[in-house]
């Protein structure tokens, strides 16, 4: 065991009884935070049922007044709708006199006169049989169509007259008492009654007044007439709620204050004291591991140098506080330098071998490479030169049989001859792709319009194909686009491009072939829906002697190097060609771009003489 282990181990044994002692009274502070913060909110809970109560008290007492009145007694109804209307103090509460079978008889929500609800139930009767002040709960009253609460107050038996008179409250009449208390915008205070229906909210009112409360809140407020219960509201806030059940109405005020905030202030307390703890603890680890590292520096140098030697390395030369370690660390140092030495020579050996055989592996890599590729070529060379031998010996030999009618002899011809041509492209391909390859193609500049080039070629190759059974749609669009180059390769180029597309494409698809200017360059895109490219192949498509996925129709031939001559014409015109495909079945999609003609070479062109007919 290390030196400073030791040391460390000794202040483990004084701090940690502290530690513990600390985290209790830690504990014993955040639980005293919390329930002086839930001692606050209960204060909140039982002064605003308290100002409920008052309000219901006080509706009581002037129903009561009602109820003993001249106007009531001698059945003055209009008189007492009169009073009543003009001295109403708020448009959220009205007064309702209904008889003892529930008819009623006035209401100050509507003008005096107005047809009432007639048989409305036994509640009047129940009320009257009790002579007992009864406050309702949440329900729908039949002449606003909207969610209302009561207090309704019997007239006494003696005065010989089966009434009760109500006070009627819309639940919003509820909002000036909790407009009463300072509460905090997070808090949710909110009123239900014996039934646990929502009478008022301070929060989304039109929401939630009317629905159940949550059971576990209503449940609780069952059991006991205050408590503390936590869970989730009806619009998801979890909270702390305080409720406060009224034994005088039945209604229950809860006000809920969200976990969030409850836990966050008695965490900001405990936090800062034991933040102070950790400060008073964090020092003494600190000068405790500060003389323990001094102890311990001078034998881990002493480690590290030897672990140095062992990998090869040279021995840092460092100083300790022991002069026995300084002596060891001396002769390490000396030991690691001639190893060292030694060392880097083997490595400079092994690096070169490495850089051989990585370069062989290289070499043979291309090399077979190289001899697959000519395999290949010779194979495919053989085999698309076969075909047009084998169709002009055949013709030649029907030439030559004994009386062969001429309409015969003249196809056999015609077969010769358009094999003929198929060899003689052939020939062609060899000799421009070695031309382009050794850089002896001489180009016969002039301006030229791509956009005719594109027309002349599309259909030319259009008339070529209807005359085979191969048929395409094709998708042309040009524009007037001038370039400095070689009319002849140009067409060469794009020719090649169109005869890829055709070759790779299925009878009926379409070949789209557009040409435009973009950032002073001719751009010719020829694109088609045909078989595609996988993205390996992309990279060396324009190689020579690479073709692409088998062909859809192979009645075209090729040996695969159209598109290294399209590319080392377009390079020599100062231009770029790329492919482009989605994968396989997805088409193709090849784009040319060629430098258009600056100002000055369209003046040139424009000063030249122009031909005289009668020197010809």
């Amino acid at each position: 065991m290390k030196t400073r282990s030791y040391l460390l181990l000794m202040l483990v044994a004084i701090i940690v009884p502290v530690a513990c002692l600390s985290l209790l009274g830690l504990s014993m502070l955040l639980r005293f935070e919390q329930e002086s913060r839930f001692r606050s909110i209960e204060e909140v809970a039982k002064s605003t049922s308290l100002l409920i109560d008052g309000e219901i008290a006080a509706a009581e007492a002037s129903l009561r007044t009602i109820a003993y009145s001249h106007d009531l007694q001698t059945d003055q109804f209009e008189r007492l709708h009169t009073l009543l209307s003009a001295t109403s103090t708020s448009p959220l509460t009205w007064t309702l006199v209904a008889d003892y079978d529930g008819n009623g008889v006035m209401n100050t929500l509507v003008p005096y006169g107005t047809l009432l609800t007639r048989g409305s139930g036994d509640w009047a009767a129940r009320i009257y049989d009790q002579q007992k002040t009864k406050v309702g709960g949440y329900f729908i009253g039949t002449r606003s169509k909207r969610g209302v609460v009561s207090v309704n107050v019997p007239v006494p038996e003696q005065a010989g007259k089966r009434y009760v008179v109500t006070q009627i409250f819309d639940p919003r009449y509820f909002n000036k008492v909790f407009s009463r208390n300072t509460l905090q915008d997070s808090w949710i205070v909110g009123v239900f009654d014996a039934n646990g229906i929502s009478i008022a909210r301070n929060r989304q009112p039109e929401k939630m007044v009317g629905g159940k409360v949550r059971p576990e809140l209503f449940e609780a407020s069952r059991r006991e007439r205050t408590g503390l219960v936590r869970h989730q509201t009806r619009d998801g806030i979890e909270v702390y709620d305080t409720f406060v059940r009224s034994e005088s109405t039945g209604w229950t005020v809860a006000v809920g204050v969200p976990v969030a905030e409850i836990e966050a202030a008695a965490r900001v307390t405990t936090w800062l004291a034991a933040t102070s703890l950790a400060i008073v603890l964090g020092g003494a680890v600190g000068i405790a591991m500060f003389f323990g590292h001094r102890i311990d520096k001078s034998l881990r140098n002493a480690t590290l140098a030897a672990h140095a030697l062992a990998l090869g390395r040279v021995t840092p030369a460092t100083r300790s506080q022991l002069n026995e370690v300084n002596v060891l660390l001396e002769e390490l140092q000396r030991s690691s330098q001639s190893l060292a030495q030694e060392s880097a020579a083997r490595q400079a050996l092994e690096r070169e071998r490495e850089r051989l055989l990585s370069s062989e592996r290289t070499a043979r890599k291309q090399a077979e490479a190289q001899s697959a590729a000519k395999d290949n070529f010779i194979s495919m060379l053989s085999h698309e030169l076969r075909n047009p031998l084998a169709a002009i010996s055949a013709a030649l030999a029907v030439i030559r049989l004994p009386s062969m009618p001429a309409a015969k002899a003249d196809k056999a011809w015609d077969i010769a001859t358009r094999q003929l041509r198929q060899l003689t492209r052939m020939v062609e391909d060899l000799l421009d792709v070695r031309r382009v390859l050794s850089g002896k193609v001489v180009l016969e500049k002039a301006r030229v319009d791509v956009g005719a080039v594109v027309r002349f070629c599309c259909e030319s190759r259009m008339m070529a194909t209807a005359a085979t059974s191969s048929s395409h749609e094709w998708d042309i669009q040009t524009g007037e686009a001038w370039v400095m180059g070689d009319k002849t390769r140009l067409e060469q180029v794009l020719d090649n491009l169109l005869v890829n597309a055709i070759k790779y494409s299925p009878e009926g698809s379409t070949i789209n072939v557009r040409n435009y200017t973009d950032a002073g360059m001719a751009v010719i895109e020829v694109a088609d829906h045909g078989v595609g490219m996988e993205a390996e192949v992309l990279p060396t498509i324009f190689d020579s002697l690479v073709q692409g996925p088998t062909t859809i129709d192979r009645s075209l031939g090729g040996l695969g190097l159209g598109l290294s001559i399209a590319k080392g014409l377009v390079e020599l015109h100062g231009g770029t060609i790329a492919a482009h495909s989605e994968g396989v079945g997805k088409g193709s999609r090849f784009v040319v771009r060629l430098p258009l003609a600056d100002a000055s070479q369209v003046a040139a062109e424009h000063d030249m003489p122009a031909a005289d007919p009668l020197r010809d």
